[in-house]
């Protein structure tokens, strides 16, 4: 294929530009309606105080979606599903330019509570927290990837007091949710008629990705990671090409799936910029509907038989501390009465990874790639922005070589092009200084930059979810926890000295050389290659990698931290499920966004189970 520059060369009459100009808009308009999806109209205007419905499901987002869709299959039941955003832009379809609708309209915008811990390097010491708030939630916003986890993580759950929960038995959904059709997925380990597609990503040459995913495959080649075809059918340490949550190079969010294909299911209702700020309970601590605030008005719904929370491992906990259930002491605090004393907020986990380990290709000459050039690619073949660049190339290692399949550390990888606007906008989305950006552009000039991201799996440092008071309409208060566990800073460590490693590869040493961007004071007294040195970067570059989980914990009523047990049932409240990547005991060892649709699709199947006959 032409690029738009060779295509624009060619023609030689006096209105070419015109001319291609003209071509690339109608090219436009074609793509626009190719990938324009038409969701569920907006219902807010027409759903009035004490409307009634069975199911009232919070959050349109990765497993809110599936909820609403699968619950409303029943025809007797009528489903509201209440959503704080709108529709998702066109240019979150896009799947090379998700980090442009971080900090837009359609995100919460969250930013962590100062640590002296982590987050050094950031702007006022602060981490940003990206978060969807948009139909399909964060499966809107997010970096595409499908990954299952590890089964070790779903028998773990088990062995934690939840029946029903090890891999043996939610294989099924995971099944059940996809549209396999990526050429690396084992057939015999994955389904068919689900609503999620899960294809490779479309490659291009314009950016250099394949040379890069070659190249990476070479290097961990050596270090003795093999090659996995199928990952997510069985977990382990090596290098992997993982396919994304995509259609024909076309972002497939999970109201996209879920949501656009039942768009006129008669017994299903959809709010949209529709802001849920209270969950009405009775006496009798049966929860009976919920308030919401829509275009200045409030208005209460009523739910006959339950309301289920599938709003985040953020905005689930607040809502639930601020109608009453969570903390005595931190309620009485901010004089909400209680309803049951529970450890909501508690037990919040993330994954992150290190922004500044760097590799300049050095022998491979790096050309300049204009974004005509990708947008001109993307509309004619969906090649180039179809793509998350290499970040779906990654390695899982077990950095202590304990040869048990269950990786410790994940690495994820970037490459960048020289001079294009794809690492500002990475870097800004991470809350960088200018300072430091300029550093990281300085070194991208006149080289293509492979970043390399190793990613902490099962951290043991946990955080909190507060309330900064008890208006709904104020952020909660998000207290990380990263890097309070030394075990975390070790493993971090044995990470970065397994990149380290590539140096010495023959693949690594005949291409490329390792750079490192220093923060701009604090690790300059520190001897390089040193742990206090990796330490001191750690602590400065570590950023999430927005997966948060666990703060509505799943447990059995002995576990004092669990705020819901095995069904999903809120202790001590009737008629009130919470289902989210809220309710994970523990992490799962990947990607976060696949298990919590694999959530909305169990939790849909455990509601049918307790309401049958109706």
């Amino acid at each position: 294929m032409k690029s738009y520059n060779e295509t624009r060369n060619s023609s030689v009459s006096v209105g070419a530009s015109q001319l291609i100009f003209s071509q690339l808009l109608t090219t436009l308009v074609h793509s626009y309606y190719d990938i324009y999806t038409v969701y569920p109209t907006d219902r807010s205007a027409d759903i009035q105080t004490n409307d009634e419905f069975d199911f009232i499901v919070v959050g349109a987002g990765s497993a809110g979606s599936a909820l609403a869709n699968r619950l409303s299959e029943k025809s007797s039941w009528k489903v509201l599903l209440i959503e704080a955003g709108p529709d998702p832009p066109v240019e979150s379809d896009i799947p090379a330019l998700f980090y442009t609708v971080l900090g837009s309209k359609y995100d919460w915008k969250y930013k962590v509570d100062k640590c002296p811990k982590s987050c050094r390097s950031m702007i006022d010491n602060q981490c940003l927290w990206p978060r969807g708030k948009l139909l399909g939630g964060c499966s809107s916003i997010n970096g595409l990837l499908y990954v299952r986890g590890n089964a070790k993580d779903y028998d773990n759950w088990e062995r934690l007091g939840n029946p029903g929960w090890n891999y043996g038995n939610v294989v099924k959904y995971f099944k059940k949710l996809e549209i396999a059709k990526s050429e690396s997925m084992e057939k015999e380990a994955h389904g068919y008629e689900g609503y999620v597609h899960v294809e490779d990503f479309p490659e291009g040459d314009l950016l250099g990705n394949k040379f890069s995913r070659e190249l990476l495959v070479k290097l961990y080649n050596e270090l003795g990671l093999p090659f996995v075809k199928d990952m997510s059918a069985r977990q382990k340490s090596g290098i992997t090409t993982i396919p994304g949550t995509v259609k024909n190079g076309v972002r497939w969010n999970t109201a996209k799936a879920y949501l656009a294909p039942i768009k006129d299911r008669k017994n299903l209702s959809v709010m949209k910029e529709t802001m849920v700020t209270k969950i009405l309970i009775d006496r009798n601590k049966k929860a009976y509907g919920v308030e919401v605030f829509q275009n200045n008005v409030y208005k209460k719904i009523i739910a006959r038989k339950e309301v289920i929370l599938a709003a985040g491992a953020l905005n689930s906990p607040q809502l639930l501390m601020l109608s009453g259930i969570g903390p005595r002491d931190h309620l009485r605090f901010f004089n909400i009465p209680l309803v049951s004393d529970l450890k909501v907020g508690f037990n919040l986990q993330d994954h992150i990874f290190l922004l500044n380990l760097l590799a300049r290709v050095t022998d491979k000459p790096s050309k300049e790639v204009s974004s005509l050039d990708l947008m001109y690619s993307y509309l004619t073949e969906k090649t180039e922005l179809g793509s998350v660049s290499i970040l779906n190339t990654m390695a899982f290692v077990d950095t202590e070589n304990k040869t048990d399949d269950y990786p410790d550390i994940q690495i994820h990888h970037f490459s960048y092009p020289p001079k294009n606007d794809f690492l500002r906008g990475f870097l800004q989305t991470a809350n960088l200084p200018i300072e430091l950006i300029e550093k990281y552009e300085k070194e991208n000039q006149k080289h293509t930059l492979i970043q390399f991201l190793p990613t902490l799996l099962r951290p043991q440092s946990t955080g909190r979810i507060m309330l900064n008071s008890n208006k709904p309409f104020d952020p909660p208060k998000i207290v990380t926890g990263y890097l309070t566990r030394f075990h975390d800073i070790k493993t971090f460590i044995r990470g970065i000295k397994f990149i380290r490693k590539l140096a010495d590869t023959k693949a690594f040493k005949s291409c490329c050389e390792f750079i490192e961007i220093q923060p701009l004071r604090e690790c300059r007294h520190f001897i390089k290659s040193t742990d206090p040195y990796y330490e001191c970067l750690i602590r400065n570059f570590a950023q999430t990698v927005y997966h948060p989980v666990g703060t509505c914990k799943m447990g059995p009523k002995m576990d004092r931290d669990a705020v819901v047990d095995a069904r999903l049932r809120v202790y001590g409240v009737k008629g009130l499920r919470v289902a989210d990547a809220s309710i994970m005991p523990k992490i799962v060892n990947g990607n976060t966004h696949i298990p919590v649709v694999m959530i909305g699709e169990k939790a849909a199947d455990l509601i049918k189970e307790d309401w049958p006959g109706d």
